[in-house]
């Protein structure tokens, strides 16, 4: 069983910081071009909580739209410090046809345990019932450490469509229990793009993250040389995508991950406030540390036809 890549899509912006939705259908045909499945919009890559609730709805709808036609499913994250946004998310999502909505916990008021974080979720998923939902589990950004594997176990009652999770955590025993909640029967995505070998090593189903936005060949060629038992192939493509995320980090990492967009030729604007954009020097020199690692090379594909959006359509 290999492992599917579903990227986190930067949200695009104007100069000015407004949505400049038109990037999108570049953003998609980026993932169609290096065989990447799916998007995973509006979450922590996508600056989920410096949006408004209907700057989230826009985005959303531009993201299933120019799927309709293509080979990419769209994973709509929903997760609000306001339950009540939450649901209306949820709704909107299940209504313009997304293929599986997800939540994290509440940031600011947190659930003090695993009760309390599935009293926050299962409203979230009833609005979509009909829609797959993930737990979106990212405690550097929540705050919140629950065990997942104990909400897996004890949220399938509450919540009749949890599909799985969205695991952001390098704690590899939680990880390892929920790949095993339901007899394997729930999808354990990791989100750590830089620890993604030991993940697959683990039983993950798929992996979702934002440097496969751009660099996704690379991932593709560390998980062809672990299945054929290149194992020092495989590392060394995992270290390259250690050093990645190492020079990203050292500028900011989001407002990095974005700019690295630019290098292929995809502008997706700023960062919102508060974080910080790179400098002119900041970016050349991230950019001669990126090419440097010779990351960013796109595979080679056949011409397919195109939607009106100019996205590869479905074969």
């Amino acid at each position: 069983m290999t492992i599917r890549l579903i990227a986190a899509p930067h949200t695009p912006m104007h100069s000015d910081g407004s949505l400049n939705l038109d990037v999108v259908g570049d953003q998609a045909q980026r993932l169609l071009d290096t065989d990447v499945t799916g998007a995973f919009i509006g979450g922590t890559t996508g600056e989920c909580q410096s949006l408004t609730v209907e700057e989230r709805i826009a985005l959303a709808d531009r993201w299933v739209t120019i799927s309709q036609d293509c080979k990419l499913e769209v994973f709509v994250h929903v997760g609000h410090n306001s339950q009540s946004d939450a649901v209306t998310l949820a709704a909107h999502a299940a209504e313009i046809g997304a293929d599986a909505i997800a939540a994290h916990a509440p940031c600011f008021f947190k659930p003090a345990d695993v009760e309390d974080l599935i009293g926050y979720c299962a409203p979230i998923a009833a609005k979509a019932q009909d829609v797959p939902f993930y737990y979106y589990h990212i405690p550097s950004m929540t705050g919140v450490s629950l065990p997942t594997h104990t909400f897996l176990e004890q949220a399938k009652s509450r919540i009749p469509n949890l599909a799985g999770v969205k695991f952001t955590d390098v704690n590899l025993i939680d990880f390892q229990k929920c790949v095993r909640v339901s007899d394997g029967a729930l999808d354990v995505f990791f989100g750590c793009d830089e620890e993604l070998m030991a993940a697959y090593a683990l039983g993950a189903r798929g992996a979702v993250g934002s440097t496969y936005n751009f660099a996704a060949p690379l991932y593709h060629r560390l998980i062809s040389d672990f299945e054929s038992g290149r194992g020092d192939a495989a590392k060394a493509a995992q270290m390259k995508s250690v050093q990645m995320v190492e020079a990203m980090q050292r500028f900011g990492y989001a407002a990095a991950c974005k700019a690295v967009m630019s290098f292929i030729g995809i502008d997706c604007g700023p960062v919102r406030s508060p974080l910080r954009n790179l400098t002119a020097d900041q970016l050349r020199e991230l950019q001669q540390q990126i090419e440097a690692l010779d990351v960013l090379s796109l595979d080679s594909a056949e011409p397919t036809p195109t939607n009106e959006a100019g996205v590869r359509q479905r074969g």
